[in-house]
């Protein structure tokens, strides 16, 4: 297995002025991902997804439990595993390019080859015309275009996306979908995609884990066996309607449950 997640838990510590609060975030997350596979993690609003991928990627520690790549256990962030955030978080005082180059030139590699490469990413995503612009200059879906190269020409094992559509108007946000799972086909990164839109994750994903309330659990792994390339003709079959509406029934008991077992402490 390419990751391992084994009984991953995460408790965070909230000092107040009079007091000591702990909150637990994630509890007890176990799954494994295939190489090159493409899994995306579903839940409700404040269920942990992203801090469950930040523990994936070595920015934070879990506080239980252990989270392998290849067998090595994850302790620290690498640039074999790439992170896409929600917000692009590019640099305004670098151009398009230069942003790309970013993660390359911590490679430590010839500017002429880090050039090349980022120029490479940028045709990929569409963007050549566009390199010597700032990030200011650009559209969202385009500055999101952007960080996905960044993330891309460092040429990671696996990518981590964090509801990096979230941000983007409803066309836009279809387009790229589209255009990251065919970057995706050509590349055959292992990716794990952070959404909590059940649409969008029935669409790029080969299988579905769906988190509870918080603390996230994970309450279902759902496998999508639809041909790819997946156009809107499976956005719109019935295979998918039941889908979403099992995922839909997933979400409401796991909450529910969550919320009952509180009420009587």
């Amino acid at each position: 297995m390419f990751l391992e997640l084994e009984s991953v838990g995460r408790t965070f510590v909230i000092e107040r002025r009079r007091s000591v609060q702990e909150l637990c975030v994630l509890e007890d997350v176990s799954f494994g991902v295939a190489e090159g596979s493409f899994v995306a993690i579903c839940g409700p609003s404040g269920c942990g997804k992203s801090t469950l991928l930040r523990l994936i990627h070595g920015l934070q520690k879990p506080d239980k439990g252990e989270i392998r790549v290849r067998g090595e256990r994850v302790l620290a962030p690498n640039l074999d595993r790439g992170m896409v955030f929600q917000h692009h978080n590019l640099m305004p005082w670098r151009t398009v390019v230069r942003n790309v180059e970013l993660g390359l030139e911590a490679q430590h590699l010839p500017k002429d080859e880090v050039r090349q490469r980022a120029k490479l990413w940028l045709d990929k995503v569409g963007l050549s015309e566009f390199a010597t612009y700032y990030p200011a200059q650009l559209s969202g879906g385009m500055q999101q275009r952007v960080g996905l190269a960044r993330a891309l020409a460092i040429d990671p094992q696996m990518l981590l996306m964090d509801e990096p559509f979230g941000a983007l108007d409803a066309q836009t946000r279809v387009l790229l979908q589209e255009e990251l799972e065919r970057i995706w086909e050509a590349n055959a990164k292992t990716v794990v995609f952070i959404t909590h839109d059940i649409e969008e994750a029935l669409f790029l994903a080969d299988r579905v884990l769906v988190m509870s309330a918080r603390p996230g659990r994970l309450i279902a792994d759902i496998a999508v066996d639809a041909p790819r390339p997946r156009r809107d003709a499976w956005r719109t079959a019935p295979e998918f309607a039941q889908l979403k509406g099992d995922i839909w029934k997933l979400l409401r008991t796991g909450q529910s449950e969550v919320l009952l077992e509180g009420a009587g402490t």
